[in-house]
């Protein structure tokens, strides 16, 4: 018995099997190299490591499968499969052939066999095949998934988490009937479109692993905000079914005209909006990811008021469900990534075309620990895509 996954996050697959004890292997397809539209698809190996059949089901297992027996191969006739590619001799016929195939070809090897030091060589890969064939639903998809990797880690480019959103949209525009790739947007995407909460199950495994003993296995990359939120069900009036928290401001409640701006930069700002393009009448979720600029050495000060973002939201565009604060720990002094995540309605009578917000976050930094400490503001703008002819996600 193995698994196969479509999962961004190996280590949360690795954590899922930890909790319920699965003692068969388990891969982890993030490029969707299998091609998979659907899930489950059971594949029947038999003990040569061959594969029998595609797409059995249960039903047929004894009959097809288990009463069957398999000669073994004849292996002086099956050559050995290296572990390695050859990634230069990918290279060199990338560049000979200059197919969206073949450069497609070596981006997957230098995602899965070069590490964090080939995910820009991936990522370049990936932009030339689809610069070959804009129409490469595969490159598109897989191009996001290496956008998304690449934002999670330490080399992370300003836009990266928007990137993977339009690349992983623009797929599913060619190719509708992707329920993986469909999936993969829905995971971040509003809780009107979400089938059902991604990551529910984490807490309660981490609390029946450590019930039995056990250490669980250490997420890099923790869930949060919407891929923690629940689905929303019903609703396609104006608001979409969604309450709007007095917690949710759409504008300031303060005159900050005269707050020093951010001129030093000491925060970085990403917004990522999903999905890259919605039809009039549907749901996006933004998301503010707010990082201390590693450059500048600043802290955020927690003994003052929590960080807040604010917008300033144009005629018929409406709030819906999400939290625009950030409440501050404990310590007095802290570096983390600090988010906020909200959702917007997009009104039926929107017009197809670029919806731009302008929002600003308010927030007390210090520069480097017990520094002087200030009261800033950054502006920024949330941009929404309306398109009447974006797959909608339901």
């Amino acid at each position: 018995m193995v698994g196969v996954v479509q999962e961004q996050h190996p280590e949360r697959a690795r954590l899922y099997a930890q909790w319920r004890k699965l003692d068969w292997p388990i891969f982890v397809d993030s490029l969707n190299l299998l091609d998979m539209e659907v899930v489950p698809v059971p594949v029947a190996i038999d003990e040569w490591g061959v594969v029998r059949h595609e797409s059995i089901w249960p039903h047929q297992f004894v009959k097809d499968f288990f009463d069957v027996e398999y000669p073994r191969p004849d292996e002086s006739t099956t050559a050995p499969r290296p572990v390695d590619p050859d990634v230069e001799g990918l290279r060199a016929a990338a560049e000979r052939d200059g197919t969206a195939e073949s450069w497609r070809a070596l981006a997957d090897a230098l995602y899965l066999h070069g590490g964090d030091s080939g995910l820009n060589g991936a990522i370049d890969a990936y932009r030339r095949a689809v610069d070959a064939d804009s129409t490469d639903s595969r490159a598109r998809f897989r191009l996001g998934v290496a956008y998304r990797r690449r934002f999670e880690s330490a080399d992370r480019q300003l836009g990266d988490a928007q990137l993977a959103v339009e690349q992983w949209g623009t797929a599913l525009s060619l190719n509708p009937n992707q329920y993986i790739w469909r999936r993969r947007i829905q995971q971040y995407g509003p809780r009107l479109d979400k089938p059902y909460n991604f990551y529910f199950w984490v807490d309660q495994a981490r609390k029946d692993i450590r019930a039995r003993g056990e250490t669980p296995v250490t997420l890099s990359v923790e869930p949060a905000g919407s891929e923690l939120a629940p689905p929303l069900k019903g609703g396609d009036g104006e608001n979409g079914g969604a309450v709007q928290p007095a917690s949710v401001a759409p504008a300031c409640a303060e005159s900050t005209a005269g707050l020093h701006r951010d001129d030093r930069s000491f925060v970085i700002i990403d917004t990522i909006v999903t999905p890259a393009r919605v039809p009039p009448g549907q749901h996006v979720r933004a998301r503010i990811v707010l990082r201390l600029n590693p450059k500048t050495k600043p802290y955020w000060n927690n003994e003052a008021r929590d960080l807040v973002v604010c917008a300033e939201l144009p005629d018929g565009l409406s709030l819906g469900e999400g939290m625009m604060t950030f409440p501050n720990p404990p310590e007095a002094e802290t570096q983390e990534d600090r988010f906020v995540e909200f959702e917007l309605h997009v009104p039926k009578t929107a017009a197809d075309g670029a919806i731009s917000i302008p929002a600003q976050s308010l927030y007390h930094v210090c520069e480097n620990r017990g520094g002087k400490c200030r009261y800033l503001r950054q502006d920024f703008t949330i941009q929404i895509n309306v398109d009447k002819n974006a797959p909608g996600l339901r």
